[in-house]
């Protein structure tokens, strides 16, 4: 489904198959579970995430594997990236 200029606000949104265009979203759970998602020009606050699917499990998983500190660096890699391939240093 397409969204355009949507303002979402004290709900469950699911990205999975969606695109979102100049939407706001305020104070929502984002759900996502691996499937497509296109969003542009959308502005987000205050939010949580649930994973769902495959996407959980294999987020679970690497949580097993490398812990806490470990999915910690996994998000870094992917929220404060650098130059050349992403490194797991435990």
């Amino acid at each position: 489904m397409e969204y355009d200029k949507q303002r979402f606000e004290n709900a469950e949104v699911v990205l999975d198959g969606n695109v979102f265009r100049n939407c706001s979203f305020n104070d929502v759970i984002l759900v996502y579970s691996g499937g497509p998602v296109e969003m542009a020009d959308c502005s987000i606050e205050r939010f949580s995430m649930k994973f769902g699917g495959d996407l959980a499990q294999g987020l679970f998983t690497l949580y097993q594997l490398f812990g806490t500190e470990g999915m910690l660096q996994i998000i870094r890699g992917f929220t404060q990236p650098t130059e050349g391939e992403i490194q797991l240093e435990i």
